[in-house]
């Protein structure tokens, strides 16, 4: 298989892992971890397994655990989604959903892993899910004030989400010190924000790398945070494991330090 895109051009690698220490206000409430786990073959195409995990602790665990970990198969040429995966506890409630973007057959069929239920919604054109899109919005060149629009499936809806990044600053994060950054706020945001009439803004380093460094919710009951805690550096497939769809030669030969960390602004 060939890459149509250049590895430099790609800001993230097999093996990379950011960890985020999660803030409700000035308390640190849990971690969540967005990591590039390797490369599969999805329909036989090949593509970056993301996985990202989030899980509470201490008190808040006794009031309201939340324990989820969604999986994104990123496709590697195209940089679109071509499945999905979502296994998520919060308090009482469970989710367990798979969404497949079959291109060949313009459908996408999203399954409850629970009941085994189906539905089948019309697929025609090339979709992001929530967490291939964080992906996405890494390999762009992002400018103050200059919009991007992704398609991006959650369930059986497909919702045009405008990047706006509107505020140029620097950050303070544990592994990497002060950062030059872009706040970046999607519109329309995440379904849990909007429904607390909150508001959501990402701020993503204003480098070759573009990583995500903090996350920011205000909604109605609270603030919360994510921020980023640790770096491990992944690195460029080989030729012939991207072929393979392997990712066992790959390696993580560089981690940033990891501590408490403090809130940045």
């Amino acid at each position: 298989m060939t890459w149509a895109n250049d590895a430099d051009s790609i800001p993230f690698a097999v093996g990379e892992k950011l960890t985020y220490q999660i803030f409700w206000g000035p308390f640190v409430v849990g971690r969540a971890t967005l990591e590039v786990a390797g490369i599969e073959p999805v329909d036989g195409h090949n593509c970056y397994h993301l996985v990202a995990k989030a899980k509470t602790s201490g008190l808040i665990e006794l009031l309201f655990p939340v324990d989820s970990t969604a999986e994104s198969w990123l496709d590697c040429d195209g940089l679109f989604s071509r499945r999905y995966r979502e296994d998520r506890t919060e308090g009482k409630h469970h989710r367990n959903t798979e969404s497949h973007y079959d291109y060949a057959s313009k459908e996408t069929v999203v399954t409850n892993r629970i009941n085994g239920k189906q539905h089948h919604v019309l697929l025609d054109q090339p979709v992001q899910d929530v967490i291939s899109s964080l992906y996405v919005v890494r390999t762009r060149r992002l400018m103050l004030d200059s919009d991007q629009v992704f398609t991006i499936s959650a369930d059986t809806t497909n919702y045009n989400v405008t990047i706006h990044p509107d505020k140029r600053n620097l950050v303070w994060v544990k592994p990497l010190g002060d950062v030059q950054a872009l706040r970046v706020e999607p519109n329309p945001t995440l379904s849990v924000v909007s429904a607390n009439k909150g508001r959501m803004w990402f701020w993503i380093s204003d480098d070759a790398r573009h990583l995500p460094l903090l996350v920011n919710s205000d909604l109605r009951f609270g603030s919360a945070k994510l921020v980023l805690f640790s770096v491990i550096t992944g690195r460029v497939p080989s030729a012939t494991a991207s072929k393979n769809g392997s990712a066992s030669n790959f390696a993580s030969p560089m981690a940033s330090n990891a501590g408490s960390s403090e809130p940045a602004p």
